[in-house]
């Protein structure tokens, strides 16, 4: 139950930051054990200052270009 509300929240937020629903999103819906963990996970790395922003932007392009993510 209480499991389920997390996941409806996760993926009302992605879809406000993201303007539509992900395919990922969608699989790990079904697992919420590892979909809550891996969205604070996401959210923290987010948050960290350690790295400057616009380098995070940038690995995370060469991430989704080395495993060919149309995303």
């Amino acid at each position: 139950m209480l499991e389920g509300l997390k996941v409806a929240i996760i993926r009302r937020m992605a879809r406000k930051r993201l303007g539509k629903d992900i395919a990922p999103l969608t699989t790990y819906a079904s697992h919420p054990a590892v979909m809550v963990p891996y969205a604070q996970f996401s959210q923290a790395l987010e948050k960290t200052s350690m790295v400057p922003r616009k380098l995070k932007v940038l690995a995370q392009i060469r991430a989704a270009k080395l495993v060919e993510c149309p995303f």
